[in-house]
């Protein structure tokens, strides 16, 4: 019953408030989503944060209805195995997610979720990127023909900051110049990883919405 209510509601754009900082993915970010959804990350978490205390408290604002309008198709959830994602956007460095993929107990003790340690090491395919924000374009996200046409330099710069996000942890910059002296011509560098569109993606998530010190938010358009 509540799928006949929501769907209509949600088709008929009018009936979504507007919220002006709500901006279309990135392209890297939008691949990250597509791993997302891949992976069964939604299976255990939910990206729907209730308007109730003890989930406010718990993991940040809560959710509004015009965070979504370009998300194709919704992750909202209905299990929560894990916790809710949808304000871990800068909640943790590009180092943590990186950790938390290679190894979830060594950030969250007692964690009960499988490593996905193959993201850290598999070349992302880009091949299909522009044609994914062609048919998000026809759902209504309003991509530029410049957004598509620009898509590959765009996922190039943001993964190449990512790359230099991590290289701030010691740890990963030995690690990672030691593979690439083994790897030779066919060593793929981190900002084509499929980690990095992941953590793109995860790092942009809740993050459209600011609350200021006074708790006010971002302006709605009617």
């Amino acid at each position: 019953g509540g799928i006949v209510q929501i769907i209509p509601t949600i088709m008929v754009k009018s009936n979504i408030p507007t919220i002006s900082s709500v901006q279309p993915y990135t392209p890297l970010e939008l691949e990250g989503r597509d791993i997302y959804i891949r992976e069964g990350c939604n299976a255990c978490h939910s990206q729907m944060i209730r308007p109730f205390r003890s989930e406010v408290e718990r993991y940040g604002e809560y959710s509004k209805a015009g965070e979504f309008v370009y998300d194709h198709p919704f992750l909202w959830g209905s299990k929560r195995t894990g916790p809710d994602l949808h304000r871990i956007g800068k909640k943790y460095s590009d180092n943590w997610h990186l950790n938390h993929m290679y190894d979830p107990q060594s950030t969250s003790p007692g964690s009960i979720m499988p490593a996905y340690q193959w993201l850290i090491r598999s070349e992302l395919d880009k091949s299909l990127t522009e044609k994914k924000m062609q048919v998000m374009v026809k759902l209504g996200v309003p991509y530029s023909e410049e957004d598509i046409t620009n898509a590959q330099q765009s996922m190039l710069e943001q993964g190449a900051q990512i790359e230099e996000n991590l290289y701030t942890d010691p740890d990963f910059a030995e690690s990672y110049e030691a593979d690439k002296q083994a790897g030779g011509e066919g060593f793929v560098e981190m900002k084509n990883r499929e980690i990095v569109a992941l953590i793109a993606y995860l790092q942009r998530l809740g993050t459209d919405i600011k609350v200021d010190t006074e708790g006010e938010e971002v302006t709605f358009k009617n």
